[in-house]
């Protein structure tokens, strides 16, 4: 858990944080898959400030597209209010959303156009990055696993077949448009409509990966094959020894 002790060290020398940390209530929100989060209420408003896992380099995280992403989309209806990016990539602090997190009903069709529609406006946006390189990121993931974890011989074998049509899938001729790539816990229903929080596995990935993520539409058996092994893989490289 957070101190103020750690939150002033945190904001030292931020002049341009208009308010007084000592004057917040600070709730520990959650642990994310990834980061940890807290809601700074100063009563008049509410902040969150999220503390940017340590462990980024080895989740494929790339921090500075993430700000770049963040930037483009900062002036969008779906994202809350960025506040603050810090120059280290050690936290950032953004607008406070009093809502829930998205139940996706499977018989509720209004509410799959509505997701849909979502996915496709921040798909228009257009992001100065290269396609995406999904043979290349589940190749790093397994050169960090397949060594000192406890995984059978059948598993890496069918691993390593697996990347052999993993690889020939990325040389293919996919269409590429900005992608969320983890959807499912990230999406926030509130009386102001969906706000999409957590960008920093974005980047320009399959224009479908993220419908198939969330089970919008289900035409793509190999799409589908991708998105289970890369969280099989993002979960053993995050895993605690």
């Amino acid at each position: 858990m957070i101190t103020r002790h750690k939150l002033h060290t945190l904001f030292e020398n931020k002049s341009n944080l208009d308010f007084n940390i000592d004057d917040a209530e600070i709730t520990y929100l959650s642990k994310g898959k990834t980061n940890e989060s807290y809601l700074l209420d100063f009563k008049k408003f509410k902040i969150v400030l999220r503390l940017n896992n340590k462990n980024d380099y080895d989740l494929g995280i790339n921090r500075m597209n993430e700000v770049l992403i963040l930037k483009e989309l900062s002036n969008q209806s779906f994202m809350p209010n960025l506040i603050h990016i810090d120059d280290s990539h050690e936290f950032i602090i953004y607008e406070y959303i009093d809502g829930v997190n998205l139940v996706l009903d499977e018989n509720n069709i209004d509410q799959k156009k509505e997701i849909i529609k979502l996915i496709d406006t921040f798909q228009e946006i257009k992001i100065d990055l290269p396609k995406f390189d999904y043979f290349n990121h589940l190749n790093n993931y397994w050169d960090k696993v397949r060594l000192n974890k406890n995984i059978e011989m059948s598993k890496i074998v069918e691993i390593e077949k697996y990347l052999v049509i993993l690889e020939s899938f990325q040389k293919s001729d996919w269409k590429s448009s900005l992608t969320h790539h983890d959807l499912e816990a990230n999406i926030l229903e509130s009386r102001n409509g969906y706000k999409i929080i957590d960008w920093e596995y974005a980047s320009n990935g399959h224009y479908s990966f993220d419908k198939h993520s969330l089970g919008l539409v289900n035409n793509n058996k190999t799409l589908n094959d991708l998105i289970k092994i890369m969280n099989y893989f993002w979960s053993l490289v995050n895993q605690k020894d």
